[in-house]
């Protein structure tokens, strides 16, 4: 089986699409994608997000005047076609779609606030907004419960995790209660992720460079701290820039970045309570703003903001160990990885 793979480069303003095979790890350059926007370099990344369908790919530039775009999948070729490029209403730092592929939910780091938009049946996206929402500082992730219902939003500098309830009718939020869970001091949770059979959420945090697992309380939304790990060495002083989080398929392994120590770290995952054990520290690209996941579970891809590569790394499923595969250029500033199977008829 062969995957898609698709990294954003913020520097250059350009998408590079690959295909990775599935059982070598090979990586096969397939086209090079401008993203819709002005001239200059886009602040901090550029966010992707696949439909639900699997069919249109999801990119904002966060410079004025913001323009999201989308582009839909070639399923012979595996190429992208701009479909629709319009403006949003803040620059966007996470895209993603809820579960039933009907609305597209947005979180803004610079403009503090959350949106919504609804997806047309062709991947379209509706403007104006159906809804905007406002944060505490530096809104930087959002998703949906695996099993729907309640939406879980990032604050960085207002050190929360913010609960809303999702109308699945309408797609608008409205705060749980409590509506956000105080993380600890100095920690500045960043990203999260869901485990695939378990009641836990995970969230990665910028300043501390921590991994914290939360206990989710299905019929209230609410949050309580199972576990917290750091992720730098005992000797590390200042912000660590921890960055992206991501789990196996299987959820037995879990994978998080730091930005300062240009690492990622593993941790095991225990089946039945979600409790995390350390299993290794290893090396990866220069400044791994983003990283993905192969469906497969076999392969991790890591993005070096600063180093301007994307590596392939095999993953030991026994231990959660990580061995480098191979590297390839990909564009100045890569900060963003997408994963997909690629389409069953696509020619070669």
């Amino acid at each position: 089986m062969s995957f898609l793979v698709h990294v954003s480069s913020s520097e250059s303003r350009e998408i590079h699409a690959f295909l990775l095979d599935g059982q070598s790890g090979r990586l096969e350059l397939l086209e090079t994608i401008d993203v819709p926007g002005s001239g200059a370099p886009t602040r901090g990344n550029i966010p992707l997000a696949w439909s639900r369908d699997g069919k249109v790919l999801y990119a904002q530039v966060r410079i004025d005047p913001f323009p999201l775009s989308a582009f839909a999948l070639d399923a012979g070729s595996g190429r992208l076609r701009l479909l629709q490029t319009a403006d949003a209403p803040a620059p966007l730092a996470y895209l993603g779609p809820t579960r039933d592929g009907r609305f597209l939910l947005g979180a803004s780091y610079d403009g503090a606030m959350l949106t919504v938009n609804r997806i047309e049946a062709d991947g379209r996206i509706d403007f104006p907004c159906l809804q905007t929402v406002p944060t505490p500082p530096k809104a930087h992730c959002i998703v949906e419960a695996p099993d729907g219902g309640w939406v879980y939003a990032t604050s960085v500098d207002g050190e929360a995790i913010l609960v809303y309830r999702l109308d699945e009718v309408s797609g608008r939020l409205a705060p749980a209660q409590p509506a956000a869970y105080a993380t600890r001091p100095g920690s500045g949770p960043r990203h999260l992720v869901f485990h695939p059979a378990l009641d836990i959420l995970y969230c990665v945090n910028e300043h501390a460079g921590s991994v914290a697992a939360y206990r989710v309380d299905r019929a209230t939304g609410a949050l309580r701290e199972q576990q917290y790990e750091s992720l730098v060495p005992p000797d590390f002083s200042g912000r660590a820039m921890g960055a992206d989080i991501h789990l196996t398929p299987d959820g037995a392994l879990l994978y998080a970045s730091v930005r300062k120590t240009d690492a990622i770290t593993a941790f095991r995952v225990d089946p039945v309570s979600g409790a995390l054990t350390h299993a290794g520290t290893f090396e990866v690209e220069a400044y791994p703003r983003g990283f993905a996941i192969a469906p497969n579970g076999r392969f991790l891809l890591c993005a070096g903001q600063k180093s301007n590569r994307v590596s392939v790394f095999a993953i030991d499923s026994a231990t959660g160990a990580l061995a480098l595969l191979e590297r390839h250029p990909a564009g100045g500033m890569p900060s963003w990885i997408e994963i997909v199977p690629a389409p069953a008829g696509m020619r070669s």
